[in-house]
């Protein structure tokens, strides 16, 4: 059995392929890891090698027993450990806030298996032997099998309308490629709105600063420099510039009143979570931001 493999990556992409030759699976938001069995142990690793046995330690304790009830000589999956809000999707947040008794394993590939390696087996094969592999193992939150679906829009509708982070797209016929990042696998992100507005520019490191309502009060809720194009950056920080109502420590405020929306994943410590520029807004006033607006989307 090999040591430690490195994790095959999905390119990301806008638009999510529609032919006969991709599989559609959906993308946890978690901590990518390697289970390694080899018929006494379990060893947990991160996507660079790192061992995660510690940190997953009741998930670790948890998944040896359930291998050990089963009769795989020994195995090396891929997968992601994650906190399952249900089946489309994980709760970032949840991995950091003392819920470790929450995890679980999501298997969606299989590298080697009784000591025969799959590296070269086309991936629509691996999933087969991969869920053959999985019914061994007693039924236990702490591991699932990541399905492939053929078609993707009745997945893609289930992903987002259970706010889940997006999917992964991948060729039937892909092999297995450590530690390569290929268009072979996909990645389409589920990216969610919300209307800001600007609150300060940062001088320092060119960020913008977003607020929205909240009790009556403004609200910080995002820091974002991404998505916008060089003529809208310029534009933004002169109008900024213009408006500008005081300095202070490198920032520089504006009253409310420029009105934008930003794409984020989720939320995480009550912010928006890789947020990037999405478009202006010109039409809404700032009254309109709210963290109410934004909070009940996740209100599930």
């Amino acid at each position: 059995m090999t040591s430690t493999y490195l994790p095959m990556l999905p390119n990301l992409t806008a638009s999510i392929p529609d032919t006969a030759n991709w599989l559609y699976e959906v993308k946890y938001d978690g901590y990518r890891t390697f289970l390694y069995w080899d018929g006494n142990t379990i060893t947990l690793t991160s996507r660079n090698g790192h061992n995660f046995n510690k940190k997953f330690q009741l998930l670790h304790h948890s998944l040896v027993k359930l291998f050990e009830e089963s009769n795989i000589s020994s195995c090396v999956f891929d997968g992601e450990v994650c906190v399952l809000k249900n089946k489309y999707f994980a709760n970032f947040e949840a991995l950091h806030t003392g819920q470790e008794e929450k995890l679980s394993f999501m298997a969606f590939d299989l590298i080697e298996l009784n000591n025969d390696v799959f590296l070269s087996t086309a991936l629509i094969n691996r999933k087969t032997y991969l869920q053959k592999m999985m019914k061994k193992i007693p039924s236990n939150n702490s591991i699932y099998y990541v399905a492939s679906y053929t078609h993707a829009d009745p997945l893609w509708n289930l992903i987002t309308s259970h706010n889940g982070e997006g999917m992964v797209c991948k060729k039937a016929d892909s092999i297995y490629s450590p530690g390569k990042r290929t268009k072979n696998w996909l990645k389409v992100k589920n990216w969610k709105l919300a209307t800001v507005f600007l609150h300060a520019y940062d001088q320092t490191n060119g960020y913008f600063h977003t607020a929205v309502k909240r009790s009556g009060d403004i609200y910080q809720v995002a820091n974002f420099t991404h998505g916008l194009r060089s003529e809208e950056r310029t534009a933004l920080f002169e109008v900024m510039k213009r408006n500008k109502v005081y300095e202070k420590a490198g920032l520089m405020y504006v009253d409310p009143g420029i009105v934008i929306q930003l794409k984020y994943l989720d939320l995480y410590k009550e912010k928006l979570r890789h947020p990037r520029f999405h478009q202006f807004c010109f039409d809404r006033s700032w009254e309109d931001c709210t963290w109410d607006n934004i909070q009940s989307l996740w209100k599930m």
